[in-house]
């Protein structure tokens, strides 16, 4: 019998609707909802600001990833080994834009 999640969230849910549906969505997904939509939004951004340069562009999609992920992990709804990942690659974006200005 496989595990069935609450879809009545007005009942079960405790900590606040926007919380509880984003934990929904976390759970139904198998912890890959929060991921793929902060790298949808990262990809988004980088190709917005891609007029400004190849280093710029990459630096501010991998910064607001790093925000995001340590915002999403931080409310458990995305696992801190993906949210290192994040970090690691927005601490290389960063590093990577300030090489660029000098």
């Amino acid at each position: 019998m496989p595990h069935l999640l609450p879809t009545d969230l007005t009942t079960t849910c405790t900590d606040g609707i926007v919380y509880c549906i984003a934990k929904w969505a976390y759970e139904v997904t198998g912890g890959m909802f929060w991921t793929f939509m902060l790298l949808g939004f990262c990809v988004a951004l980088y190709l917005a600001t891609l007029r400004l340069g190849n280093t710029k562009a990459f630096g501010y999609g991998s910064f607001v990833g790093m925000v995001g992920s340590i915002w999403f992990a931080t409310a458990q709804l995305m696992p801190w080994w993906i949210a290192s990942a994040f970090i690691l690659v927005g601490c290389i974006g960063l590093a990577m834009m300030m090489m660029s200005e000098k």
